[in-house]
């Protein structure tokens, strides 16, 4: 649990180096399918990864500026932080109880202890599920196109990318990074935009 300075009602922090997650995730994959029914052609392509982690500096500073759920609690009647006091006893033995104070200015709180300059309180999963591309094509059937005498072959399509993306992560993509003049740099979030979706179609015509 957080350790809690019991005077104060704010959590202990630490500058010391902490194993908070991994940038790389465990596995990545990906998913091509295509589904045919009559002159219809479906066509899915699918992404996802798991175990990665990223910092989110949009996080840490939308919470700052209390623009976020997460501030919400404490704002009108204060705020007990989940977490433990430590102290030592007559015989020198460390003695651990569950925190009772109030934190002292819940503004304080939440731009300090909670987020911009703590981490641990920033660093999310990257797990996702995307739907990367879909797309619909009908052929129009060869009778018909003979028929018509002008053309051997048509078909007419419609498609659309970054259709949807399933993820806990709490801002925008999960696959953003951090870019330093021409790298990108995983692991780390600031200031993201969201996914660009696209829709389109398209003719294909064979004389």
């Amino acid at each position: 649990m957080k350790i809690i300075t019991e005077s104060t009602g704010y959590p202990v922090m630490t500058t010391d180096n902490i194993r908070l997650g991994k940038v790389n995730p465990t596995w990545r994959g990906g998913l091509g399918t295509t589904l045919r029914y009559r002159d219809f052609t479906l066509g899915l392509n699918f992404t996802a990864q798991m175990g990665g982690h990223a910092y989110s500096f949009t996080n840490a500073i939308l919470a700052y500026q209390g623009k976020l759920e997460n501030s919400l609690p404490g704002r009108n009647d204060g705020l007990v932080v989940e977490g433990v006091n430590v102290s030592t006893d007559a015989e020198g033995n460390t003695v651990y109880k569950l925190n009772r104070t109030p934190t002292e200015q819940i503004n304080k709180y939440y731009t300090t202890y909670f987020a911009r300059d703590n981490a641990e309180e920033n660093v999310f999963k990257t797990d996702f599920l995307k739907l990367k591309e879909m797309r619909l094509d009908y052929t129009l059937p060869r009778k018909v196109c003979r028929k018509l005498k002008v053309l051997q072959g048509a078909a007419i399509g419609a498609y659309a990318t970054n259709v949807f993306c399933i993820s806990d992560f709490p801002q925008f993509d999960p696959e953003a990074g951090n870019i330093v003049g021409t790298n990108i740099y995983s692991g780390i979030e600031i200031g993201a935009m969201p996914m660009t979706r696209t829709y389109g179609f398209n003719l294909k015509l064979s004389f």
